[in-house]
């Protein structure tokens, strides 16, 4: 993919397009409607556990880790909103501390489906529903 970059020695990936973090995927001509796509072609590649094995259980360190580092993570992202480099200004429909505020309230457990307050497992549970319903990912861009 284009927005990986992967390392060839270790075969690790990193995201570098952040046009889409944060909310800007639901800004799009055609809005993204899933947190992150997790198609049956991705669960499938994901071995015979799909998403209940590794995966789950990595994601579930991967956001205790954000919450307990939701400073630091919010400091970050606050200079992403005053950066003059980064879209914000320029989108009419967008305001970057409305964005920041959205973020820390999912970084403390907000369920994005029900605002509900949710466990670290819970909150994991809802991102892993929302990435593989079949009904919002038929919504999604054809051309990605």
């Amino acid at each position: 993919g284009e927005n990986l970059l992967i390392d060839t020695m270790t075969g690790e990936a990193m995201h570098v397009d952040f046009n889409c973090l944060f909310e800007m995927g639901k800004r799009l001509e055609v809005p993204e409607q899933v947190p992150f796509r997790l198609t049956h072609n991705i669960v499938d590649a994901l071995g015979v556990t799909g998403v209940e094995g590794l995966f789950r259980k990595s994601c579930e360190v991967t956001m205790g880790a954000l919450r307990e580092n939701r400073n630091l993570l919010m400091t970050v992202l606050e200079t992403f909103v005053h950066d003059p480099l980064v879209e914000w200004k320029r989108k009419r429909d967008l305001n970057g501390p409305a964005v920041c505020r959205q973020v820390e309230t999912k970084l403390k457990g907000a369920s994005a489906t029900s605002g509900m307050m949710l466990s670290v497992e819970g909150q994991v549970d809802d991102l892993i529903k929302q990435a593989t319903d079949n009904v919002l990912l038929a919504q999604m861009y054809i051309g990605w």
